[in-house]
C-alpha cells in the first residue's frame, strides 16, 4: 500500500485537511478531512465539473439475512424531523433538477448520493439527504410499509387470510430469483464463514418477518452515526459552504462515539472446499444443462490500491475479453456456453474475490470445469503470461482514467466508486483514485521478470482459499419456499385472538388511511422559475463529406474530450426484409465478436482491446416527432483515444467490410447470447412486458418487440438449437446483412472529438468509406410491421414477482398536448402510482412514461 501523509496541513471550520494533493486528471484537487469533534471523514474532488455530486455512506454490518440494512434504507427516506412528509425523497424528483437521485445497500455498507447542475437544487438536496439519513422519523407504520407487515387478504377482512406484505419483503422475491443471485450467496457463504458476507444484506424473504422495529431502530443509533460516516463532495460547489451546511445541520449535533464496524480477515482455509446453491426453475422445464460452476477464491485487501490494481489487471488478462486466455479455454472447452456469473474480480468486499467458470453446465461437469480452470492457470504461470495483452489492459486503464462519461452514472459518482475500497476499508484514497504511481510501480515490477505469473501462483494456484461452487436449478424451490411461508402465516394466524384480528384489521386502515392523507409538502425545499436557466448553449457542428466524390456524410461535434474520440456508423436497415431483421440482434453481437481480414476472433478482440475504449452494434428504432413513422438505425458505435486512431479506424473497417464468420464461432455466439438472455428473465421481465404491449399499438412497437422483445427471445432460443453444420444459412443471412447496409452511399457517420482532431478523422474516414462497395442494391425499404392482436396477453416465466403493463396510444411531440402529456406521466408515477402500488400495495415500483416522438 502506498505510503500516506497524515499529519494535518490546514483546517477549514470544524475540519482538519488531512491530506491536499492535485488530481492532474481532473485538473482539480483532492481533498481529505477528518471532523474535529465527531471524527466523521470526508473527501472532497475540487474540480470544474459544475455536475455537483454529495454522498454519506456508513459501513452497515449486518449479523444475520433480516435485510435491517436494506429495510432502513428504505425507511430513512421516508420522512425525517425537519421534512415530517410521508417520502421527501419521491416527493424531491418532483421538485429538483438532480441529474441522480438514489440509494444503494451494499454488502457492507449503506449510500445515499445526489448530483445536480444547479447550485440551489444542491444545498436543496443536501439539507434534505442530511436529515433524512441523521435525523429519520423510523415511525413504525414506515417500518411496516416498507419492511414487512401481517395484513389479511382483504385488509378488512379478519377472515381472508393472513399475508405478508411490504417493498423489501416483495423485491427481495424477485431480486433473489435469479441465478445470479443464487451465485451471489454462494460466493458469501463459501467464502466468507462467520463474517458478515454469509448473510444477504438485502434481506432474505424467509428471515425479513424475524427484524423487529427495535432492532431497525438499535441498528439505526449505532451505525447512522457521524463517527461512522463518510462523506464525498465533487465539482466546483464552494466545499466551505457545503462543510458549513453539515456542521451545522447535523455534525454540531453530536459527540463521537466509538463505533466498531470493522470487518476481521476470514480465517483461511486449509484446503478448498465445495458448496452447492439452487435456483428456482419453472416447473416442466429442462434443467438437465442449466446449471453453474464458478471456481472463487478470497484474494487481496481491497485497501491495498497496488495489489488490488495488480489484482484488476490480471482479471482483465484472463477472462476481459473472448481472446482472453482463461476465457477462451472455458469456452474451448464445451461443457458450458457463457461465462459463469460471478466471473471476475469483485472488490465489494474487504477482500477481493476473484472467480471464473461456466453456465449452462450439466451439474455433474463441475469439477471438469474446476480442472479447466486450474489447468490453464498452470500453463500460464508456467508458460508466461502475454505481455501485448497486459499492455492492451493497461491502455484500457488509462482510457477510462480518460473518459469523463456520466453514462450510467454521473462521473462524480464512478470517481468515488473507483476508490471506495480504500476509503471505506482504511486504504490510501489518493492513490486509490490517482493511480500513476501504483502503474508506474506495476511497470517496473513487471520488467523484474515473471511477475503476473508469480502473481497467478500466489494468489491463485497457491491459494488454497478457494470454493467450488455449483449453482443448479430447483423446479421445486418456489412451491417449497411458498409452502413454508404459507405455513409460517397459517401458524400465526392460527394464534390468533379475536382481539390480535381486529388489531391487525386496524393497524392496516389506519395504514391506508395515512397512505391518503394529504400533505403538506411545504415544508420541502424548492427551486423557483428564476433559479432554473431557461437558455442553454447548443453543441455546434459541421458537417463534411467523406469517400469518394463525398458519398459520405460526416456530422463532427468538436468538443473538449480529453483526448477521447467517440464515433458512430449508422445505416438505414429498413432495406432488410422481415428474416433479416430478426437476424439483427446476433448479427450485432457477431459484428464486433468475429473474426476480420483473415484474423481470427482471438485476435480481433485482442486489437479491440490494445487499440479502442470498446466497439458496440446495435438496432434502433427512434420515432419521428411530427409525424406518425420512425427511423431504422443499425449504428456502430466506437471510442478510442486520439493517439490510438490509426488503428481503431483500420479495426472498423476491417469489421463492416471484411467480416469473416465460421461456424464454431458462431455457435458460441449464439449460446451465450440465448443463455445470458434466459438468466436475465428476471431482470428483463419489466422491459418484455413494456414491449410486447407497445407492439399489440403500433408498427414501431411490434419492430422493437422483434429488436430487444419476446420475440428477440424465441428466436435467439430457435437459434440455439442448430448444430454447427447447420448455421451455413444463417452465416449467409448475415453476411447479406453487412454488405447491405454497409455501402458507401448508405452510411452517416457521427463524430465527437477534439477541434484539432478533425481533419485526421475525415481522412481516416475517407479510407474507411473508401474500403466499401457502392450501393448497388435495392435501396426500397421493406414493408413494416403489423401491431400484434391488441388482446389482453400473459407470459409466464421462473420468476416469483409479476410485472404488469397497460399502454394507451397517444400523441406525436409536436402536438400541443405534448408537454402536458410529459409532465402527467411523471406526476403520476411520482404521487398516484407511487401511493398507490408501492406505499398500499407494497409493489416494489409502479411506473408511468409517455412516449412522444
Amino acid at each position: 500500500m502506498a505510503e500516506t501523509t497524515t499529519t494535518t496541513v490546514g483546517t477549514i471550520g470544524g475540519y482538519s485537511i488531512v491530506r491536499r494533493e492535485p488530481l492532474e486528471t481532473l485538473e482539480g484537487s483532492f481533498l481529505e478531512l477528518e471532523h474535529q469533534r465527531t471524527g466523521a471523514r470526508h473527501v472532497h474532488i475540487e474540480c470544474t465539473d459544475d455536475n455537483n455530486a454529495f454522498a454519506v455512506f456508513f459501513p452497515t454490518t449486518p449479523r444475520d439475512s433480516t435485510g435491517v440494512a436494506h429495510i432502513l434504507e428504505h425507511v430513512v427516506l421516508a420522512g425525517s424531523q425537519r421534512f415530517p412528509v410521508r417520502d421527501p425523497f419521491f416527493s424531491m424528483t418532483r421538485r429538483s433538477l438532480a441529474t441522480f437521485m438514489n440509494a444503494f445497500t451494499s454488502a457492507d455498507w449503506t449510500m445515499y448520493p445526489f448530483s445536480t447542475r444547479n447550485a440551489k437544487d444542491f444545498m436543496n438536496l443536501l439539507d434534505v439527504y442530511l436529515d433524512a439519513t441523521f435525523f429519520p422519523r423510523l415511525a413504525e407504520d414506515s417500518f411496516k410499509q416498507e419492511g414487512v407487515r401481517f395484513e389479511f387478504e382483504v385488509p378488512e377482512d379478519p377472515q381472508s387470510g393472513l399475508r405478508y406484505k411490504g417493498v423489501v419483503f416483495n423485491e427481495m422475491k424477485g431480486a433473489l430469483a435469479s441465478p445470479q443471485a443464487a451465485v451471489q450467496r454462494a460466493v458469501g457463504k463459501a467464502l466468507f464463514p462467520g463474517l458478515t458476507y454469509e448473510h444477504i444484506s438485502g434481506g432474505d424473504p424467509e428471515s425479513i418477518p424475524d427484524l423487529t422495529w427495535q432492532q431497525l431502530r438499535d441498528f439505526h443509533a449505532v451505525h447512522y452515526h457521524p463517527s461512522n460516516a463518510y462523506f464525498y463532495t465533487y465539482g466546483n460547489q464552494p466545499l466551505e459552504m457545503t462543510l458549513e451546511a453539515i456542521e451545522r445541520n447535523v455534525l454540531s449535533r453530536f459527540e463521537r462515539i466509538k463505533v466498531d464496524t470493522s470487518i476481521p480477515d476470514v480465517k483461511r482455509f486449509k484446503r478448498p472446499t465445495t458448496l452447492r446453491e439452487v435456483y428456482p426453475l419453472a416447473p416442466g422445464e429442462d434443467g438437465a444443462k442449466r446449471s453453474q460452476a464458478l471456481i472463487a477464491w478470497v484474494t487481496v485487501h481491497t485497501s491495498d490500491s497496488f495489489r488490488l490494481l495488480a489484482m484488476r489487471v490480471l482479471s482483465e488478462v484472463l477472462l476481459g475479453n473472448s481472446g482472453s486466455p482463461l476465457r477462451k479455454a472455458l469456452i474451448d472447452s464445451r461443457l458450458g456456453t457463457a461465462m459463469a456469473d460471478g466471473s471476475g474480480l469483485q472488490d465489494d468486499y474487504r477482500e477481493a474475490v476473484f472467480g471464473a467458470g461456466l453456465k449452462d453446465i450439466s451439474a455433474g461437469d463441475a469439477e471438469k470445469v474446476q480442472q479447466v480452470v486450474l489447468d490453464t492457470l498452470e500453463r500460464l504461470a508456467r508458460e508466461g503470461v502475454d505481455p501485448e495483452q497486459v499492455d492492451a489492459v493497461i491502455h484500457r486503464l488509462e482510457f477510462e482514467k480518460r473518459e469523463r462519461s456520466n453514462v450510467g452514472f454521473p462521473y462524480a459518482l464512478k470517481v468515488l466508486f473507483s476508490c471506495l475500497p480504500s476509503y471505506n476499508y482504511g486504504g490510501d484514497t489518493y492513490s486509490a483514485l490517482n493511480f500513476d504511481s501504483d502503474l508506474e510501480r506495476l511497470e517496473a515490477e513487471r520488467k523484474q521478470g515473471r511477475w503476473f505469473d508469480d502473481l497467478i501462483r500466489a494468489e491463485l494456484l497457491d491459494n488454497q482459499h478457494r470454493s467450488l461452487l455449483v449453482v443448479s436449478p430447483d423446479s421445486e424451490l418456489e412451491e417449497r419456499q411458498r409452502t413454508r411461508e404459507l405455513g409460517r402465516l397459517g401458524a400465526e394466524e392460527a394464534s390468533l385472538s379475536d382481539q390480535d384480528r381486529q388489531r391487525i384489521v386496524a393497524d392496516a386502515l389506519r395504514l391506508k388511511a395515512d397512505q391518503d392523507a394529504k400533505q403538506d409538502l411545504s415544508v420541502l425545499p424548492t427551486l423557483g422559475l428564476d433559479d432554473i436557466p431557461m437558455k442553454f448553449d447548443p453543441v455546434a457542428s459541421e458537417s463534411l463529406a467523406a469517400g469518394p466524390a463525398g458519398v459520405a456524410n460526416v456530422d463532427f461535434y468538436p468538443l473538449p474530450t480529453n483526448g477521447v474520440t467517440y464515433l458512430d456508423i449508422r445505416t438505414d436497415f429498413s432495406v432488410l426484409g422481415p428474416e433479416l431483421q430478426d437476424l439483427l440482434p446476433l448479427f450485432s453481437r457477431v459484428l464486433t465478436q468475429s473474426g476480420a481480414a483473415g484474423q481470427d476472433y482471438v485476435q480481433i478482440a485482442r486489437r479491440v482491446a490494445a487499440h479502442t475504449g470498446g466497439i458496440g452494434a446495435a438496432a434502433q428504432v427512434q420515432s419521428l416527432a411530427a409525424v406518425e413513422d420512425f427511423v431504422q438505425s443499425f449504428i456502430v458505435s466506437g471510442k478510442a483515444l486520439d493517439r490510438k486512431l490509426v488503428p481503431f479506424v483500420e479495426l472498423l473497417t476491417d469489421l463492416i467490410a471484411r467480416l469473416e464468420i465460421d461456424p464454431p464461432r458462431l455457435k458460441e455466439i449464439i449460446a451465450e447470447s440465448a443463455t445470458r438472455l434466459e438468466s436475465s428473465l428476471a431482470n428483463l421481465g419489466l422491459q418484455f412486458a413494456i414491449l410486447l404491449a407497445q407492439a399489440k399499438l403500433t408498427s414501431e412497437g411490434a419492430l422493437n418487440d422483434r429488436l430487444q422483445g419476446i420475440r428477440m427471445l424465441h428466436v435467439m432460443r430457435d437459434l440455439a438449437k442448430l448444430g454447427e453444420d447447420e448455421l451455413g444459412d444463417v452465416i449467409a443471412k448475415l453476411q447479406t446483412i453487412r454488405t447491405t447496409l454497409f455501402t458507401q452511399g448508405a452510411l452517416r457517420i457521427v463524430v465527437t472529438c477534439e477541434e484539432s482532431t478533425v481533419p485526421q478523422v475525415r481522412e481516416l474516414l475517407t479510407k474507411l468509406v473508401s474500403a466499401l462497395p457502392e450501393k448497388d442494391v435495392d435501396g426500397n425499404a421493406a414493408p413494416k410491421p403489423e401491431p400484434l392482436d391488441p388482446i389482453p396477453e400473459a407470459r409466464t416465466a421462473p420468476v416469483p414477482v409479476a410485472f404488469n403493463v397497460r399502454t394507451f396510444k397517444t400523441i406525436r411531440y409536436t402536438h400541443p398536448d405534448a408537454a402536458a402529456l410529459l409532465v402527467l406521466a411523471n406526476y403520476l408515477r411520482d404521487t398516484f402510482l407511487h401511493r398507490e402500488l408501492r406505499e398500499k400495495g407494497g409493489a416494489y415500483g409502479g411506473f408511468a412514461q409517455a412516449s412522444t416522438g
